[in-house]
């Protein structure tokens, strides 16, 4: 059995307004600095063996805060950037919804079937995910793994870990520098046993 923390990066100016960000290189936030800090803070109480990190500035800026808690160093994987939107980074959803019409509503109601500029479709997605997972994860047991990405991101790899069906996607929120832990376990199926976990951010409590 294998343990992945798998984290969304710390608040960027472009959350605050509600950007799409995808592959586009936005640093963290002055909040967001301190959310890695006490992200990083938390990790002095936690077991880690490895810490891959997207290679985007806001994600590699949160993995940092992990590295210096635990003393390891960062392994990246461009496979656990964020989604790619293509023509719709740095858009607003009603700008996005003024210009594209029904295909951006039509995207945001069913994420899992609508497509979109740059990757197309989250089972496109879902492929480099699978492929960065299985670099991970190979000949690995026994293991803590951080994994410092994005918010869709996080919320596709637990979708593909744990076999999720349907329109999952959008029935879930993951957090600024929130945890989520998954037990990768081949013999008797992946159990997710935390899921956006946010409480160090608020002194202990959701």
């Amino acid at each position: 059995m294998n343990r992945l923390y798998l984290i969304r990066h710390g608040e960027t100016e472009w959350n605050k307004e509600k950007r799409f960000q995808g592959w586009t290189d936005i640093p963290l936030s002055p909040e967001g600095e301190a959310q890695a800090k006490k992200l990083g803070k938390r990790f002095e109480q936690i077991s880690v063996d490895e810490i891959y990190v997207s290679p985007l500035r806001r994600a590699v800026q949160t993995a940092q805060c992990v590295a210096d808690a635990t003393g390891l160093s960062l392994q990246y994987n461009e496979n656990f950037k964020e989604i790619n939107f293509g023509a719709w980074e740095g858009m607003t959803a009603k700008e996005i919804a003024a210009s594209y019409g029904p295909a951006f509503t039509e995207f945001i109601a069913h994420p899992e079937e609508g497509t979109f500029p740059g990757e197309i479709s989250f089972d496109h997605v879902t492929e480099r995910i699978q492929r960065g997972l299985a670099e991970v994860l190979e000949g690995k047991d026994g293991k803590n793994i951080v994994i410092v990405s994005h918010g869709g991101i996080v919320r596709l790899m637990i979708r593909y870990l744990m076999g999720f069906t349907g329109e999952w996607y959008n029935k879930t929120w993951i957090d600024n520098t929130s945890i989520s832990l998954v037990e990768v376990r081949p013999d008797r199926g992946n159990l997710l046993r935390v899921l956006n976990d946010f409480s160090h951010l608020n002194d202990g409590v959701l």
